[in-house]
């Protein structure tokens, strides 16, 4: 345990448990965000669609069958949904939940890991607070709802071999939820660490000790469980793309090649981590220039051999390390997958920001170079709040409430801790401020250019009862106009199909993209009349442009979306 942390807390409880607050305020005001496209409205499309068709056990993707991710996500978002109903807030809630579980997960890994509290509560707040998380929270993909069994996966792990061994029980049992969320990683990765470590140290006693069976059989139970639908709707198909296709295959296998990059995964680390990027690299550069330094690079293999290193524990470093350098010769490359490691940098991490913290308290070890390295972070985030309304975003006067909110806190804080807990304050919060106004300003702006809510309001009001949405010109992918308008929706590839509704139902509407306006009599001949109801600015806001962001260059960029009134000539002509 951390001395000075025993003798002398460094910071009190009540002002850690503000910078706790402060910190998942950011997470708090994404609740009633708009779902954006791609993967997040196809997820509450799914969702929405299992509710309305009461079986939980088949999923459907805007009609038809699905089998790319695994059944738990659906289950837990149709779960609020049916509790809330069809709400933005009922979509992110059960991401924002596990989210705030994987805090208690953090903390008590490093507690359990380290031996110091105070090393606990920061391993929280650097995860609280990195972009990576937020990217998770605001935008829910599968890995917000992955990376929490990793952290309890580890978490019970440390409890088993620490507390009690009983928590090996619930370190298999979370594999195997993981495994029903996202495939076979959520047990690759602690195979990585956990693992790893074991073998590296050769410690043995604690493997056999670590219930193997029947905690094997708790792991695969739940994967052995959803594979039996999967066969009855999908044949061998559906367990071996579960299997392996989904998790493994996207990785290395020939069909998923894309373009290699072996420093893809590690500049995306960078951003994910960038609130606390450059003290980390800092620290690892020095931690290496040392080893080589010391001459400890010489015999390390006869060390290795000889277990000289059997009471050192690798599980955190093997986490990020070890995964990163395996995942960068990955074919198949999404930013994402570096958010299954964002814990064990916040874990590994913390260590370093406390002793930068700590450091303040002695005179002849003062970490110079890392509170100066924390301070510029700080004071970047603190000038791009002040730069969005320049570059990026409409504002008005309110929007220095929230500012002023944040300063009157941190002058409380100020006063009521000592340099530590001030520099640990005075970088918390320009960092939370920018990600709560992404919150309140950025992201409303971005999704102001997907106008799906505003039509499937209009959609549910003027057409009630109909089981499909028309599109002309829209990418299918784009499931938020089904979600919001609560059916499903359908590009249109034959113009009969239009004809034959409006038939049966005298009009129906019809979501036209901008550029194919020129091509509609063209596809749908002279017999249907179009009316426009309203134009939206639209824009492909999943993956924006830099320039888009710039209010100077936003409008060369952006298109329409035309709600279209369509009904037959004849039947107008009546």
């Amino acid at each position: 345990m951390n001395q000075i942390f025993i003798n002398k807390p460094v910071l009190s409880t009540k002002v850690l448990i503000v910078l706790l607050f402060v910190g998942i305020l950011p997470l708090l005001f994404t609740l009633p965000l708009d779902v954006i496209d791609i993967d997040s409205s196809q997820y509450a499309e799914i969702s929405r669609e299992m509710v309305e068709g009461g079986n939980p056990f088949f999923i459907r993707d805007n009609g038809r069958r699905y089998l790319d991710k695994p059944i738990l996500t659906f289950w837990k978002i149709s779960l609020s949904f049916l509790i809330f109903g069809y709400q933005n807030f009922a979509f992110r809630l059960p991401a924002l939940l596990f989210t705030l579980l994987s805090f208690w997960g953090i903390f008590k890994l490093t507690e359990l890991y380290s031996g110091s509290r105070l090393r606990a509560w920061i391993a929280v707040f650097l995860y609280s607070l990195s972009p990576g998380l937020y990217s998770m929270v605001v935008d829910p993909k599968i890995d917000v709802y992955l990376t929490p069994y990793l952290i309890l996966v580890h978490t019970f792990y440390y409890l088993g071999f620490k507390k009690n061994r009983n928590y090996y029980y619930l370190m298999y049992f979370a594999m195997g939820l993981g495994f029903i969320t996202k495939g076979p990683i959520s047990m690759v990765i602690p195979a990585l660490s956990i693992g790893g470590d074991i073998l590296f140290r050769r410690d043995w006693k604690r493997l056999l000790e670590m219930k193997l069976f029947p905690g094997t059989l708790l792991a695969i139970l739940p994967p052995l469980l959803w594979s039996v639908p999967l066969y009855l709707e999908f044949q061998t198909y559906g367990p071996y793309f579960f299997l392996w296709i989904q998790s493994f295959g996207r990785f290395y296998v020939k069909m998923y090649n894309q373009s290699f990059n072996p420093f893809f995964f590690y500049s995306n680390f960078s951003w994910a981590f960038g609130i606390f990027i450059l003290p980390f690299v800092g620290f690892v550069i020095s931690r290496v220039r040392k080893f080589f330094k010391n001459g400890e690079s010489k015999g390390l293999i006869q060390r290795i051999i000889k277990n000289e290193y059997k009471n050192v524990d690798f599980v955190p470093g093997f986490w990020l390390f070890l995964f990163l350098f395996l995942i960068s010769f990955s074919r198949y490359q999404l930013p994402q997958y570096i958010y299954w490691c964002l814990p064990a940098a916040a874990i590994i991490g913390a260590g370093v920001l406390e002793s930068i913290l700590l450091s303040l308290g002695d005179r002849g070890k003062k970490d110079k170079i890392g509170q100066a390295l924390l301070l510029f972070t700080a004071a970047t985030f603190f000038a791009t709040i002040f730069i969005l309304p320049f570059l990026s975003i409409q504002v008005g006067w309110e929007y220095l409430i929230l500012p002023i909110v944040y300063l009157a806190v941190f002058v409380w804080v100020y006063f009521q801790t000592e340099k530590e807990g001030r520099l640990l304050a005075s970088w918390i919060f320009p960092v939370s401020l920018f990600f709560s106004i992404v919150s309140l300003y950025l992201y409303p702006m971005l999704t102001s250019y997907q106008p799906s809510k505003e039509i499937g309001t209009f959609i549910r009001a003027n057409e009630p009862g109909k089981e499909k949405l028309f599109l002309f010109g829209v990418p299918a992918s784009k499931r938020s106009y089904a979600y919001y308008s609560q059916r499903i929706s359908r590009t249109l590839f034959d113009p009969t199909v239009l004809t034959d509704a409006i038939r049966k139902d005298g009009q129906r509407y019809l979501i036209v993209q901008d550029k194919w306006m020129s091509k509609m009599n063209e596809f749908f001949g002279n017999d249907i009349v179009f009316e426009t109801v309203k134009e939206y600015p639209a824009y492909k806001v999943a993956t924006p442009e830099g320039k888009f962001f710039l209010k100077s260059q936003r409008d060369h960029l952006v298109g329409k979306v035309v709600l279209m009134r369509a009904a037959l000539k004849n039947s107008q002509k009546k």
